[in-house]
């Protein structure tokens, strides 16, 4: 199965959109005027903290002396932090809606992890805080034999295998929440109310160990690589 990586998608998409647009799209009342070339150089920026610049420049081929005066120009920044703040609501709709198979939740996670810092955490946030609300009414619910909505057990299979995916990559201290009291009500409570869903510890342990890291970034390169040339 191909890995997915949401941001990768997503840049994906806004590059199709640029280079087919009639107008030039606007933010903050500006119009954006640029090269796709420069454009993706923008969007990218948000891998800055898992990659290097001399990397994210080798990329979209330019200099990196050219890449560190475009991040002096004020339309490129504009575009940098819209860049964020548009995909932060795309990931979080995503992911709230969307199933994905476990091995594809563990990619998912990965690129968080690799995503500049303030786009990470404004992804990981907001999510958390829902993700463990909706663990403690459960906990509850569960508790005093109060019977689960189906949509509320499929919402917290979604965030739970991203945070126990996310945690793999990106240990923080919520992990001892998730152990300690989101984990058994997975085990014991959820996944025996979802049909034909087997327990995920083995599989995704066997995933962690046959997909490292390492070949998460391999495989997170060659799709950037193909979205990129495709458009610049």
């Amino acid at each position: 199965m191909k890995p997915v990586f949401l941001y990768q998608q997503w840049l994906h998409e806004k590059l199709h959109e640029y280079t087919h647009a009639v107008q030039p799209p606007k933010l903050r009342g500006r119009k954006v005027v640029m090269p796709i070339h420069k454009y993706g150089a923008a969007l990218i920026q948000a891998y800055l903290g898992g990659a290097s610049l001399n990397w994210i420049a080798e990329q979209i081929g330019i200099p990196i002396q050219r890449m560190r005066r475009w991040r002096q120009e004020l339309q490129f920044l504009l575009v940098m932090d819209w860049s964020k703040s548009i995909f932060s609501n795309t990931f979080k709709e995503k992911l709230i809606l969307n199933d994905y198979s476990v091995s594809q939740y563990h990619t998912i996670a990965a690129e968080v992890s690799l995503l500049e810092k303030s786009l990470s955490l404004s992804l990981r946030s907001p999510l958390y805080r829902r993700f463990a609300q909706l663990g403690q009414r459960l906990i509850s619910q569960h508790q005093n034999n109060i019977d689960f909505n189906s949509y509320d057990l499929r919402l917290f299979r979604r965030l739970f295998l991203f945070f126990l995916c996310l945690e793999y990559h990106w240990p923080s201290k919520a992990q001892g929440q998730i152990t300690k009291n989101f984990l058994p009500l997975a085990k014991d409570a959820v996944w025996p109310n979802l049909e034909q869903e087997q327990w995920v510890e083995p599989s995704l342990a066997f995933i962690q160990h046959t997909v490292p890291l390492s070949q998460i970034r391999l495989d997170l390169a060659h799709q950037l690589n193909e979205t990129l040339h495709r458009f610049i």
